[in-house]
């Protein structure tokens, strides 16, 4: 009797010791950095890389890799929606999981298809959700300096606060205007956004010790994997083709910085949630150097200017 009491002792230890491994494997699997997916872990390479030389601000980023919005209407087209109803919400679902249930099947393969053909897709909002496309990976696979491109794109949406100081500027300026002249001036502010965070991201990179290169290579790539190409036009909210590439070369042939100057940098903590499908950025302590050593920073090329000092209005104080 004693020795079976024994017994019923061990066997209860091991099944609550194997309760709390359980527990524990599948906490440090949904948390942990080290078994999160291979293209977070580019994020947070990158990421690293630039806020070593750059401010990014008080406020923490956090990133999520979606199924992309091409999975929107291959799910349309796989009957996951009526003619009048829209799957503009699968765009945002997590492509790392097998889903299950009624029309898994058919969402799975929207899921699949859309990570195969569809392009580089991010988009930033004001709170600091970026959110990235998985496809985009697959693009950039074997060019992570473009990729760097684009999320430092992203991130000086969020920085120079674009949706909010967009709206504000059309209810203040086009307040006077007609509807029509109001929403292409809504349109004219959008690409001007564009454009500076263009320029933000192009001076992060350069800052960080990418190539003064990589951000009109990773702008022609990513133009060529899309295939077409436009003219700016009243209603774009991105400026065409052309005019992206020339604000870009000229930027860089006009303002191209010091690399021994003090950049400013950013020190944070990285925390990977696999059911969020979310890596977040929080930000411990930031640097940003004085008007003087961004100014001086800012100084164009003597031959091409004699000297003369031209102050770049996208730095801010």
């Amino acid at each position: 009797m004693h020795d079976l009491l024994n017994l019923s002792t061990i066997f209860l230890s091991l099944i609550s010791l194997i309760a709390i491994l359980f527990f524990l494997g599948k906490n440090i699997r949904n948390n942990s950095q080290l078994f999160m997916p291979k293209e977070y872990k580019t994020i947070k390479k990158i990421v690293n890389r630039i806020s070593k030389k750059n401010d990014l601000g008080d406020y923490p980023f956090t990133f999520s890799i979606t199924a992309g919005s091409r999975g929107a209407w291959i799910a349309k087209s796989l009957g996951l929606s009526t003619k009048n109803q829209s799957c503009l919400h699968l765009k945002h679902v997590n492509p790392f999981i097998k889903y299950k249930g009624k029309l898994s099947h058919e969402i799975n393969e929207a899921i699949r298809q859309s990570y195969l053909l569809d392009n580089v897709e991010a988009c930033a909002y004001p709170h600091g959700y970026i959110q990235i496309s998985r496809s985009s990976f697959k693009c950039n696979e074997n060019f992570e300096d473009y990729l760097a491109f684009v999320i430092g794109h992203e991130i000086s949406h969020v920085l120079n606060e674009d949706s909010f100081n967009s709206s504000l500027k059309v209810s203040k300026e086009g307040k006077n205007l007609k509807k029509k002249k109001t929403i292409e001036y809504g349109f004219e502010i959008s690409r001007e956004c564009e454009k500076e965070a263009d320029i933000c991201s192009a001076k992060m990179l350069i800052n960080a010790g990418y190539s003064t290169s990589i951000p009109i290579k990773a702008h022609d790539f990513i133009s060529k994997k899309y295939g077409y190409v436009y003219e700016t036009g009243k209603k774009c909210t991105h400026p065409g083709y052309e005019d992206r590439r020339n604000n870009l070369i000229d930027f860089i042939f006009k303002n191209y910085p010091d690399s021994s100057e003090n950049k400013g940098y950013t020190k944070g903590s990285w925390k990977y949630d696999r059911k969020e499908n979310t890596l977040t950025y929080k930000i411990k302590e930031r640097y940003s150097p004085p008007k003087e050593e961004n100014l001086k920073a800012a100084t164009n090329l003597a031959k091409a200017f004699e000297g003369e000092v031209i102050k770049n209005e996208s730095i801010k104080e």
